[in-house]
């Protein structure tokens, strides 16, 4: 995520512009929530060929289940896609299902883009209840439902078991402070080979920084921008700095390292144990574990807070129905249909995010085709559905270059460039800008 994210830094004054002009465009009237489910519809959404494929078939299936009704698959690579969307947006010609993200939906909502859904899950016409609540959170505006999550991904602690058995320390656990994950950082480190670092290094990473605000009882955004105190930020780029200091978190100049291919990033390549990762990357890691020939058992725990609230953020890929769609009904069948089918479910297997409904991931659960990665994937979530380990925050428009900032200023100051106080201070610049 965090690649995609700074490359969506360099679409974000196109996105600034062609939004506000959707917004000063008015939209389509709002059709009513209630009529036959018939005509033609389209479907836009991101991906690889693979998950195209997998999408045909879904589509296959609600056409096959609703005579009459056609819908158009529209599918772009991921960066083409969201720069595509802005100006989609901006001409009011957003696909009637329009795939969406919990990263870089918001402001479509508070323009007035996106349709709010509530009448339609009220009325059943999408169905949520088997969607927990906390899921459902990633597609909300201050209480309104703007996206369905169908998709989810969740930032954990991912470390190498076989590596912290080999260095004698007991493996971590849950409920572990950023002070507890330092301090077991360290003893790790005592007995690793040489070259071998506990940890990647976090410090210029957005994801991380979010849960660390969380974890320390503060929000990461509001309406006006930045919400938490600059100490905080302070605090944060010199716990990782220290741990790069003290041989303990890969040195600064390894950072492009971990923002390439993952089967290339330090944990990968057996030259580090820890580091975050979602959900779904914790199979691909010991796939390349074991294809270079390491140990490859990666196991996760939760992220480090400083509160009784959770500090995993939950993030979600989805679908929205723009203000402008002139077949609401078909629109919201679709949606209902993708978001509970068991059948697509199957036939989709989680291939954008770990599916949500819990219908649908017994489903997968129960079908011996399903790929064992995805069933490890959908165990792992329903562990911190179960425990109500999970946090959700809004992303800002502008967070892509925001991200780029704050992944330069940390290796500014991590290189001893400028202090960390100048870094905290010009992110905090920054931000005004970036998030105005």
């Amino acid at each position: 995520m965090s690649k995609k994210l700074r490359a969506i830094g360099a679409l974000s004054a196109l996105a600034i512009g062609a939004i506000a002009l959707a917004s000063c465009s008015g939209g389509g009237a709002q059709t009513a929530p209630t009529g036959a489910i018939e005509g033609d519809i389209a479907y836009s959404f991101w991906g690889s060929p693979t998950r195209a494929d997998k999408v045909n078939t879904v589509i296959g299936q609600f056409e096959d289940a609703n005579s009459g009704v056609t819908v158009k698959p529209e599918v772009a690579e991921y960066l083409a896609y969201v720069e595509r969307l802005t100006v989609r947006a901006a001409g009011d010609d957003l696909a009637c299902t329009t795939g969406m993200q919990s990263t870089f939906f918001a402001p479509y909502a508070d323009k007035g883009v996106l349709r709010p859904l509530d009448d339609l899950i009220k009325s059943g016409q999408i169905d949520t209840s088997d969607i927990p609540e906390d899921v459902m959170a990633a597609g909300q505006i201050d209480g309104k439902q703007y996206m369905i999550p169908t998709g989810t991904f969740v930032r954990l602690e991912a470390y190498n078991e076989e590596l912290v058995k080999a260095a004698g320390v007991d493996a971590p656990t849950d409920d572990m402070s950023w002070e507890d994950w330092a301090d077991w950082l360290h003893d790790l480190q005592s007995g690793l080979p040489d070259g071998v670092y506990a940890s990647e290094n976090e410090g210029g990473q957005m994801f991380t920084l979010t849960s660390w605000v969380i974890g320390h009882g503060q929000k990461m955004f509001d309406k006006d921008g930045l919400a938490f105190d600059k100490d905080l930020l302070k605090e944060y780029f010199q716990y990782w700095i220290d741990l790069a200091d003290d041989g303990v978190a890969v040195p600064a100049a390894s950072i492009p390292d971990q923002n390439g291919t993952l089967e290339l990033t330090p944990i990968a390549l057996g030259k580090a144990v820890t580091g975050t990762r979602d959900i779904p990357h914790l199979y691909i890691m010991e796939q390349a574990l074991a294809g270079n020939g390491h140990p490859s058992a990666v196991k996760s725990v939760s992220m480090p807070s400083e509160s009784d609230k959770s500090a995993n953020v939950l993030g979600s890929n989805g679908i929205a129905i723009p203000e402008s769609c002139d077949n609401v009904p078909t629109a919201a069948a679709y949606t209902d249909f993708f978001a509970n089918d068991t059948d697509a479910a199957l036939a989709f297997q989680s291939d954008n995010g770990i599916v949500t409904n819990t219908k649908a991931q017994d489903a997968l659960l129960d079908d011996a085709s399903t790929p064992q990665g995805v069933k490890r994937n959908i165990t792992t979530l329903r562990g911190l559905t179960d425990a109500g380990d999970l946090t959700t925050t809004t992303y800002p428009e502008g967070l892509g270059t925001l991200t780029t900032e704050l992944l330069r200023l940390y290796q500014s100051a991590a290189f001893g460039e400028i202090s960390v106080d100048a870094a905290v201070d010009e992110f905090f610049t920054s931000a005004e800008s970036a998030l105005d």
